[in-house]
């Protein structure tokens, strides 16, 4: 399943933050997005979750009639989508109010909180979880409402060593259940282990779209010592 991107363009305060952006994301692909503070990724993922405005198009498709449909989006903080204060009811909180009958809603729960690794913590408090607890539920309480694409947003930056290792194994998971993952990342070489495709964006546009040793290459070298002390 793809999800097309044409001519997309994106302004804040009538300035330009994404400039005639087309390209696509593939279901079972992880792609990471690269480039400098300020270049656009958020803006792109956000676009692709429906939560900014854009000019352009954003092909879905059949069966699909608004992107929020298709896409799910996780914040970098996963804090600021904790609402239950258990994990458990922090997973159901998004079904309860799309108004899924009960037995779904545990079935899709006891599921995602499985797959995330998660089951052991269900009454727990989620404000007590480690760090990459935290996202693996931010990403558990998204997932439960079965989005084909995840799009997550510097997910890692917050975490240390092994938060780090915990999310990414739960990526890799995701992709091999065909989900498609879209991660905007300055994490190179974290993220480069596990993607199979790298899209470079500066000043607002597509500046390589490939290979992720490439597209890492090419930052590195663009970036020079900004970005070996940034």
């Amino acid at each position: 399943m793809q999800l097309i991107v044409r001519h997309l363009s994106v302004y804040h305060n009538g300035v330009a933050v994404l400039t005639n952006v087309s390209t696509y994301f593939e279901t079972g692909e992880i792609t990471m997005v690269i480039g400098p503070n300020g270049s656009g990724k958020s803006t792109l993922l956000k676009a692709l979750a429906g939560l900014v405005k854009y000019e352009g198009e954003i092909i879905l498709p059949d069966g699909y009639e608004a992107v929020d449909e298709l896409t799910g989006y996780v914040f970098q903080n996963p804090e600021t989508q904790i609402i239950g204060s258990t994990v458990f009811e922090d997973v159901i909180f998004g079904l309860e109010n799309i108004g899924l009958a009960p037995t779904e809603i545990e079935k899709r729960a006891n599921y995602v909180l499985e797959l995330l690794e998660l089951s052991n913590l269900r009454d727990s408090d989620p404000y007590y979880l480690s760090g990459g607890q935290k996202q693996r539920l931010a990403i558990a309480s998204i997932l439960a409402l079965e989005p084909e694409f995840l799009l997550l947003d510097e997910v890692t930056a917050m975490l240390d060593k092994s938060g780090k290792r915990e999310v990414l194994e739960a990526i890799v998971r995701l992709k091999n259940l065909n989900k498609g993952i879209v991660v905007a990342t300055h994490e190179l070489d974290l993220f480069s282990q596990i993607a199979d495709r790298c899209i470079y964006i500066r000043d607002g546009r597509i500046v390589f779209d490939g290979q992720p040793a490439d597209g890492i290459e090419m930052y590195k070298r663009e970036m020079g010592a900004e970005f070996l002390y940034r």
